[in-house]
């Protein structure tokens, strides 16, 4: 009976030492930023949302450009990697002039540009430079 306690409690102290090992591993890594995302570019999300189940869009945002506005259904959204440094923007009118038209720009899942109106105002604009 005794041996089986003790091999027991090694078995549980083998466990304890291996989680506190991992837990050591994973917070020494977080601690240098290897889990964190690259300086050179942030995680943007562009969110247009619009009452009538439409929007005419343009977007910029590095190699991603829409020139011509183009109507897409609401809510409509696009996540991309960006660079630093690049100039971003999304701007959105509501066809069918009625409700409610916004613009929402997050930045590594963070909030970072809003705008919102109410008819009979009828266009809205996200814009920023990614830090």
């Amino acid at each position: 009976m005794l041996t089986d306690m003790s091999d027991r409690t090694k078995s549980a102290l083998q466990v304890i030492f291996v989680l506190a090992l991992v837990g050591g591993a994973i917070a020494f890594l977080t601690s240098l930023g290897v889990f964190a995302p690259s300086e050179g570019s942030r995680l943007v999300f562009f969110e247009v949302k619009a009452s009538g189940g439409y929007a005419n869009i343009t977007l910029r945002a590095g190699d991603v450009v829409i020139d011509k506005p183009s109507t897409v259904t609401v809510p409509w959204s696009k996540t991309l990697r960006i660079d630093s440094g690049t100039e971003v923007y999304l701007t959105a009118s509501n066809p069918s002039e009625t409700g409610e038209l916004s613009c929402r720009i997050l930045l590594d899942n963070g909030p970072w540009k809003l705008e919102k109106i109410n008819a009979p105002k009828n266009g809205v604009a996200c814009a920023g430079i990614v830090p």
